[in-house]
């Protein structure tokens, strides 16, 4: 499944994953953003201003991550970043 992640200003990405994950994409994009802003558990995706964590910084190779070694990491089939969708897409998100 395709799905559109739109963070607003004209950034808008894509991301493949199978037709089961997508389907929950609406119901797990709360607990994607309680971990991103977890400074214990998202460790890589902060903007630093003087050393210091500041806020959340991501698009959707956070997603594409979170989802393959965190929310579902025992699957076999993984999520993953496209440049230019072939398919149509069937599900948008919106950050």
């Amino acid at each position: 499944m395709i799905i559109k992640i739109d963070f607003g200003n004209d950034f808008i990405q894509y991301i493949s994953c199978s037709t089961k994950v997508g389907r929950k994409m609406n119901s797990i994009q709360e607990d994607f953003l309680n971990w991103i802003f977890d400074e214990e558990k998202n460790t890589e995706y902060w903007a630093l201003e003087n050393g210091e964590r500041m806020h959340p910084s991501y698009d959707a190779k956070a997603i594409v991550e979170w989802l393959n070694n965190v929310r579902f990491k025992r699957g076999i089939a993984k999520a993953k970043l496209i440049t230019n969708p072939q398919l149509c897409v069937k599900k948008k998100l919106y950050f």
